[in-house]
């Protein structure tokens, strides 16, 4: 959601560095005087909830990762985020920007993809994918905070499971399925409003809940001149899951999803206007058409599924499901329809010393511009995956064959091969290193067969990547340090070229990097985080932009945040996120100027009474101005200080 902005920031690091040195002052202060503090006072994670019915099943379909962020109930709800783009921008090492100034989806960036980040990274809600049927990211606007038990984001695994898309790495988010609920009320700085509830009911045999959500906002940016009508809009959203358990060894699993939003926001600013006050509406453009967009969207997804425990440790899903969506930009007279469904299977066997699955997955996303223009792609996917276990060493492995269709009026086929191998290797009871490597790609989805007028496109070929990666892990004493280093090499990846407006690919890439999260749990009051991640995104092929720096990425990604809960009813929390200058998205010459650095400095309380909590935050303290850069045009975000707070019932 846009935050604006009302006093100029001072150029250069000042504010940053007194933000970020507070916080590592504070957090130094308490290591001093913790250090005697022995192992198991140590605050103990929140137990995971696990996805299945009853409590008899030993585990849900996970993979053995080494390198991850995860996040728990508990931390998730003392964020006090309004929503789940927040939170994961403010306490994760993701990169998240809202789409072009449409606050209720977001491009999530991870290792560096730019304005392709969305699609290179696989997102996974209680075990089934999110799947857009566009290039527009999917929305996770529709998912309450208080519904989510966790979160993780899980780097270069899960290639050969998942296929298309699963590049960058996973972001697996899995619901409450304990009985309750909760109503929460916020309100927030220029008439902002979010209200939500979610309710479970857990019986011997049924567990169903069901959630829902009403976001609206005025607006912080004027979008005409000469009025004062300003950006804003809404999104109302709800949803039910349900789980019958007809015996011991059967869960029957269904769920559906509807959202819809609609919304006006600003076109971009000139570098002049946004300097200057990124609260004023655009100036007119050139042909004389509107300053601002005004969209409405309509999704509903569904899905049903069942899962079989087996007498001999064989583990099957299966699922089946469906998404509708409708996007209109209502000024543009600009319409489009689409539709999809899917299909997959997973058999898995585990004992001590190995792992085995198998399964496949069936995919057809469809497009209709108008009653000529179509656009369908089809995707089938067969996989095998396994782990074996040397003691406490772990050697994964899998592969998996992909077949691609794409159709318009004409057909392109294509067939792919993937796989994954890694090995984990423990050098001590608190120490262990991993390496691991994966080919993956990047389907060209439907939208990628129109230009911006809506014509037949040029086929692209799918991008594959190979991901190379070592990493340790170390727990000592009140610490814990993870780190990895990656090499990603790709070849004809695409992007949207600013001129003719067709997709071209870059022909050859390369990301290196690595990535470093260090956690202190202080005492059962206090914890702290510092994370870094590092990214250089090069143009490596021969297509006129050889050793650039591929536009829109960040090379530095800088969090901190610390935790302290004085007495059991009142919790304080301060988070501070930093990501460098990125060139503009369409800037693959590299020659204008860069996007301004990111920044937002936040700080939250609340209070709870029984069964009742008072929260408050202000989002963006030092009023800092961000934006994403266009072909030199700038689309404001979080660009103003904002105060909120609100009330929340649990029962």
């Amino acid at each position: 959601m846009k935050h604006n902005y009302k006093n100029l920031y001072p150029k250069g690091f000042r504010k940053k560095y007194f933000s970020l040195t507070a916080i590592l002052a504070l957090n130094s202060a308490l290591l001093a005087q913790s250090q005697n503090i022995a192992l198991n006072e140590k605050s103990q994670e929140v137990e995971s909830q696990n996805l299945k019915l009853s409590i008899t099943h030993v585990e849900e379909f996970v993979e053995n990762v080494d390198f991850k962020e995860e996040f728990s109930a508990e931390e998730i709800q003392q964020s006090n985020a309004q929503n789940i783009y927040n939170f994961l921008n403010q306490h994760s090492l993701l990169k998240v920007t809202t789409n072009y100034g449409n606050p209720y989806t977001a491009n999530i960036d991870l290792r560096g993809f730019g304005q392709n980040a969305h699609k290179s990274l696989t997102i996974i809600v209680d075990g089934m994918r999110l799947n857009n049927i566009d290039s527009t990211p999917v929305s996770l606007s529709n998912i309450p905070l208080d519904s989510i038990q966790k979160i993780e984001i899980i780097r270069g695994k899960g290639t050969t499971k998942y296929g298309n898309g699963a590049v960058s790495g996973i972001l697996k988010i899995t619901t409450n399925r304990k009985g309750g609920g909760a109503l929460n009320l916020n309100y927030a700085s220029y008439n902002s409003q979010n209200s939500q509830f979610f309710s479970r009911y857990v019986g011997d045999t049924l567990n169903i809940g069901a959630f829902g959500q009403y976001q609206h906002n005025r607006g912080e940016q004027l979008i005409t001149q000469g009025s004062e009508e300003k950006n804003g809009g809404y999104n109302k959203n709800g949803g039910i899951t349900a789980f019958y358990h007809p015996n011991d060894s059967t869960i029957l699993k269904s769920n559906l999803n509807y959202s819809k939003y609609a919304i006006k926001y600003a076109s971009p600013l000139s570098k002049a206007q946004f300097d200057s006050n990124p609260t004023q509406a655009p100036l007119p453009n050139a042909w004389g058409g509107d300053t601002f967009t005004h969209q409405q969207r309509w999704d509903l997804a569904y899905n049903l599924g069942f899962t079989h425990f087996g007498d001999s440790r064989i583990i099957t899903d299966v699922n089946f499901g469906g998404i509708r969506n409708k996007s209109e930009f209502i000024n543009f007279q600009n319409r489009y329809d689409g539709k999809g469904i899917f299909g997959d299977f997973n058999s898995q066997f585990k004992n001590d010393s190995l792992m085995v699955e198998i399964g496949g997955k069936l995919n057809t996303s469809k497009r209709l511009q108008n009653p000529d223009l179509k656009a369908q792609v089809n995707e089938m996917l067969l996989y095998l995956n396994g782990e074996k276990y040397f003691g406490d060493s772990t050697l994964n492995g899998g592969i998996s064959a992909q077949r691609v269709i794409s159709k318009n009026n004409e057909s392109k086929q294509e067939n792919l091969l993937g796989g994954e191998l890694g090995f984990h290797y423990p050098l001590s009871a608190q120490t262990s290193l991993f390496a691991s490597y994966s080919r993956s790609f990047i389907v060209p989805n439907v939208d990628y067969m129109f230009d911006l007028q809506g014509h037949i496109n040029n086929f692209i070929d799918t991008a594959t990547f190979d991901t190379y990666q070592i990493g340790t892990k170390s727990v000592f004493g009140i610490h814990e340090l993870s780190a990895n280093l990656f090499w990603i090499e790709g070849s004809d990846e695409a992007y949207f070229e600013p001129i003719t407006f067709r997709n071209q690919t870059l022909d050859k890439t390369h990301r290196i990097g690595g990535e470093a999260k260090f956690t202190t749990h202080f005492n059962a009051q206090v914890h702290s985080s510092l994370s870094y991640a590092y990214v250089d995104a090069i143009m490596r092929g021969n297509e006129g932009y050889k050793g650039n720096t591929i536009p829109g990425v960040s090379q530095h990604t800088l969090g901190a945040a610390l935790n302290y809960t004085p007495i059991t009813q009142l919790n304080l929390g301060i988070s501070y996120k930093y990501g460098s200058k990125a060139y503009d998205y369409n800037d693959f010459d590299n020659v204008l100027p860069k996007s301004p650095n990111y920044q937002s400095l936040n700080l939250t309380a609340s209070y709870k009474l029984k069964d009742f909590e008072i929260y408050a935050y202000v989002q963006n303290l030092t009023d800092h101005k961000n934006a994403i850069v266009v072909s030199e045009a700038y689309y404001p975000y979080e660009f103003e200080r904002i105060f909120g707070g609100g009330i929340k019932y649990t029962w």
